[in-house]
């Protein structure tokens, strides 16, 4: 126990270390723990944040759930540009450079509870520290365990979010001509 807190307490004060490590290790039981972690502390965050919290299982459940499926998007992406990495490389790379983001919603949730104000400029402090140090540790461990350079890893990850954009786009569109007739729609196409 007393490790995994020095590693929780290094990923907060010194992530490029221990991120640069984890990224070498590939071991999958540690990347799903943090996962779970993760999960727990933005979860937890939230409930006490919006107060309701029969929202902590519902985000846990759909953020362990949604983070295991971009993972395998993110996977997928990569394999077919060609990267040398695996599965595990991909989760490791969403887990521990976001356990400051997850970290610091928990931490700006209690402080809302007694200080609204100062919430509001800690929480712009924090977020913009730990996802400046997700981000870039998530393209750099992508970076070094699929053997790719920078530009092709931030080529991979923007066509994965157009291919997103573009398939929640068409599912309006099916779900928009499902409600209108297409006698309706037709003179605005021609016209």
């Amino acid at each position: 126990m007393p490790t995994i807190l020095q590693k929780l307490k290094q990923l907060l004060l010194a992530p490029h270390e221990i991120i640069a490590r984890k990224a070498k290790t590939r071991n999958r039981n540690e990347a799903i723990a943090m996962l779970t972690i993760n999960w727990i502390l933005i979860a937890t965050g939230v409930a006490i944040f919006s107060q309701n919290y029969y929202l902590a299982p519902a985000i846990l459940v759909l953020g362990i759930v949604g983070t295991l499926i971009a993972a395998f998007y993110i996977y997928l992406a990569f394999t077919v540009m060609g990267g040398k990495g695996d599965y595990t490389s991909v989760l490791i790379s969403l887990t521990y450079p976001f356990f400051g983001v997850a970290f610091s919603t928990l931490v700006i949730s209690l402080i809302y509870l007694g200080l609204e104000t100062a919430s509001f400029f800690i929480g712009v402090i924090l977020f913009t520290l730990y996802f400046t140090v997700g981000l870039t540790g998530m393209f750099r461990v992508l970076k070094e365990n699929f053997k790719m350079d920078l530009v092709t890893v931030w080529i991979v990850i923007s066509l994965l979010l157009l291919a997103i954009f573009i398939s929640f786009y068409k599912i309006a569109i099916i779900y928009a001509l499902k409600t209108v007739s297409i006698s309706e729609v037709i003179p605005y196409l021609i016209g």
